[in-house]
């Protein structure tokens, strides 16, 4: 069997990217990865949201290879794409970050109160129940990470370990699910 080569300060070549050399996008992948996550991490100040926004990068650069037309650099186009979508998560996060601080609250929520509370309670019923119907339209991969990241407050690294699965891809998913969770809960109250 024989060895790839070692990424070299040349790798990747636009011709070997455009021809979906595997090898190419992994050295691509090794040598941006870090640089976009410090410069994506300037920008939003967070660090699970910055990988899975570099993790973004590189997935749309693989969809768009094909439209890279060279007028810059490879690095320059990924710095770009992730300047996007880090521009595209400040814009969402904005309009909907009460909307998930909200979410994780009324899930943990006590049902207990005063008499005086009871139209609050009711609020609280209706919008918990919201919530958990639209957590049920979530798949079951995205739905475990969420209830063991936002509901259970596991680490990243303790929901990898129970789902067997690696840091990056818990990220992902929890990117992925909470993007999800918003759109149906956004449809049911109206954002």
């Amino acid at each position: 069997m024989e060895m790839p080569h070692p990424c070299t300060a040349n790798d990747p070549s636009v011709d070997a990217l455009k021809a979906g050399s595997e090898h190419a996008f992994r050295c691509l992948f090794e040598q941006e990865r870090e640089r976009l996550r410090r410069f994506v991490l300037k920008l939003i100040d967070d660090a699970d949201e910055a990988e899975n926004i570099v993790q973004e990068t590189f997935t749309e650069a693989y969809r768009q290879i094909e439209d890279f037309r060279g007028e810059s650099s490879v690095s320059t186009w990924l710095f770009s794409i992730a300047k996007h979508l880090a521009y595209g998560h400040l814009r969402t996060s904005d309009r909907h970050n009460y909307l998930e601080h909200e979410t994780i609250e009324f899930l943990r929520a006590d049902q207990g109160g005063s008499a005086a509370a009871t139209r609050k309670e009711v609020e609280l019923s209706e919008r918990k129940q919201i919530v958990h119907d639209a957590l049920q339209e979530l798949p079951e991969h995205y739905r475990r990470v969420v209830q063991l990241r936002d509901l259970e407050e596991k680490s990243t690294r303790e929901t990898a370990e129970q789902l067997e699965l690696t840091e990056v891809n818990v990220r992902v998913r929890l990117h992925r699910a909470r993007k999800q969770l918003r759109e149906h809960l956004c449809e049911r109250m109206e954002c």
